[in-house]
C-alpha cells in the first residue's frame, strides 16, 4: 500500500483511509480488532493533523492525493446558468405532473368485510 496521508502514523492512516472509503466506525473497529473508542481517537487525530472537518472532506482529500487532480465545484458562470435552467425545467415539469395527477379522480376500491359472531 502506498502511503497517501504521510503526515499520519501508519495505523492512523489505515483508519483514515477506511473511513474515507465509506466504512463505518464500528466496521473499522471490528476489522482492525480495536475498540470503537480507539477508532474515534485515531479519526479525531487525523482530522486535526489533516485540517479537515468531517468524513466528506477527508474523502475529498484522499481522492485528490491519489488522483493528483484538485477536486473543485467551481464552474464557469455559463455552466452554472445552464445547470440552473435545466433544474428549473425539471422542477416545473414535476410540478405540472403533480397538479395533473391531482385533477384526475382516483378510483379506489374499498371492500367491506364484516365479521359475524356466532353464539352457539
Amino acid at each position: 500500500m502506498n502511503r497517501v496521508f504521510t503526515e499520519l502514523t501508519p495505523e492512523c492512516e489505515i483508519t483514515a483511509r477506511m473511513y474515507a472509503q465509506g466504512y463505518e466506525k464500528k466496521e473499522i473497529a471490528n476489522l482492525k480488532c480495536r475498540a470503537v473508542s480507539t477508532v474515534n481517537n485515531q479519526l479525531q487525530r487525523a482530522f486535526e493533523v489533516l485540517h479537515v472537518r468531517n468524513g466528506r472532506e477527508l474523502a475529498t482529500m484522499l481522492y485528490e492525493r491519489i488522483s493528483g487532480v484538485k477536486f473543485t465545484m467551481d464552474f464557469a458562470p455559463i455552466v452554472r446558468s445552464a445547470v440552473a435552467c435545466c433544474l428549473l425545467c425539471v422542477f416545473s415539469l414535476s410540478l405540472y405532473h403533480e397538479q395533473s395527477d391531482m385533477r384526475r379522480p382516483r378510483r379506489t376500491r374499498v371492500e367491506r368485510i364484516e365479521r359475524v359472531r356466532r353464539i352457539e
